[in-house]
């Protein structure tokens, strides 16, 4: 049997499971539910702003610390390189909820304030939405030799305006799809955001956890509901990723 044969069958019916669990399922149970239930919902708006606000936030600080870190990694090597690179990639491989476990611990110690708070939800989202800015940051800026930095300097720019004119121009569009995948890791951040913010109804509670809650409570209408729309807004957000940079 043909080996592309089978890794395509394999791909369909993994693209199947995923159609019929995330989309087609979802739609059935439309007829069922009230969407403009959560319109008139004051907890679902203040979540809803609250995981706006704070994603905003946590990926704006992952711009500022992503891209020139990705820039610093793609451009050396060496051992203290690639220790710092893999130490970036922790919160990629652990569970936001050991994440928020750390970060508790070191809010306790250092800055209590912090917790329970807008703060210390955005300092989650942002330590979970980081490698996303980072990693395709990285990845771009290694596909750019640095010789146009060197003409461009060669030309009387300084080395900022030799970054910015070449090789960060050129890397744009990759960094941007890493921006937005950092804001949609944001906005759906539900377990160091639940520890580090407290998930304090009309409080510090966005949308994951606001679902988490009110299904908890019975309330499952209104959590299906809240879950069936998050999904949609994804689909929407990747679906214009991949057709604006693939």
């Amino acid at each position: 049997m043909d080996i592309k044969y089978v890794f395509r069958l394999i791909a369909y019916l993994f693209f199947s499971l995923i159609l019929v669990v995330l989309i087609i399922l979802p739609i059935l149970e439309l007829k069922d539910l009230k969407f403009t239930n959560l319109i008139y919902d004051k907890r679902f708006l203040l979540s809803l702003f609250f995981g706006l606000e704070t994603s905003i936030i946590a990926t704006i600080l992952s711009s500022i610390f992503g891209i020139p870190t990705g820039y610093y990694l793609a451009r050396n090597q060496g051992f203290f390189v690639k220790f710092l690179d893999s130490i970036f990639d922790i919160p990629l491989i652990i569970p936001p909820l050991i994440i928020g476990a750390m970060l508790l611990i070191f809010f306790n110690k250092v800055l209590p304030n912090f917790i329970f708070t807008i703060k210390g939800a955005v300092i989650a989202q942002f330590f979970i939405s980081f490698p996303y800015v980072l990693k395709s940051a990285k990845n771009s800026f290694e596909l750019v030799t640095d010789i146009y930095e060197n003409i461009a300097m060669t030309l009387g720019a300084n080395p900022f305006r030799s970054f910015f004119d070449t090789t960060f121009k050129i890397s744009f569009g990759s960094i941007l799809s890493g921006i937005i995948l950092s804001w949609i890791r944001s906005f759906g951040e539900f377990g160091a955001t639940l520890l580090v913010g407290g998930g304090i109804s009309n409080k510090t509670e966005n949308i994951p956890i606001y679902i988490y809650q009110t299904i908890s409570e019975g309330q499952f209408e209104k959590g299906l509901s809240a879950s069936i729309l998050i999904i949609f807004v994804g689909l929407i957000f990747l679906f214009m990723i991949k057709r604006k940079f693939s």
